[in-house]
């Protein structure tokens, strides 16, 4: 808070606090959240590293959080072939991430023209700016991320996602 509020870099600190408003994780979905403060603290350092940087720098990063990935259900999340070479079931990937990803952190939920308005198509109907299709088909991109292996010690929760294919 400290840094926050007294840093010489204010426009750094605001920046970062801003995308921390939208690129949101809640403590409720972390399952260790009441010991390991550390691990918020460098979820929120990927935002002042990157306050002035490109916006698909921090998603790349936040895509990549062990957090995030917790907190969107996509850790640990297999593809539908996966599940059934392994157990012989059908089971779609997790459609959380890709779903928030195009409908908060980016796109958002139906496409408009320059000037903010929303584009309608011939009959006056909003134009969606995605379809369940494409949830799901990005939601296969999100399959295969998980933690990486313990180190033995606290900082180890702060390596960025693994992919495993």
């Amino acid at each position: 808070t400290n840094i926050a509020l007294r840093a010489d870099d204010q426009l750094r600190q605001r920046m970062a606090w801003a995308l921390s408003q939208i690129l949101v994780i809640a403590k409720s979905a972390i399952s260790s959240h009441d010991r390991e403060t550390e691990s918020f603290v460098n979820y929120y350092d990927i935002f002042v590293r990157n306050a002035f940087g490109n916006y698909i720098d921090v998603l790349r990063e936040i895509s990549y959080s062990p957090l995030m990935a917790e907190n969107l259900s996509y850790l640990n999340s297999k593809s539908s072939a996966y599940v059934w070479e392994e157990d012989r079931r059908i089971q779609f990937a997790d459609e959380n991430f890709a779903r928030e990803a195009m409908q908060l952190f980016t796109i958002g939920t139906v496409l408009l023209n320059d000037d903010g308005t929303r584009q309608r198509d011939a009959d006056g109907n909003e134009i969606d700016a995605y379809s369940t299709l494409d949830i799901m088909n990005f939601a296969r991109a999100w399959t295969g991320f998980d933690a990486q292996k313990l180190r033995g010690n606290f900082e180890s929760r702060n390596d960025p996602s693994s992919i495993n294919s």
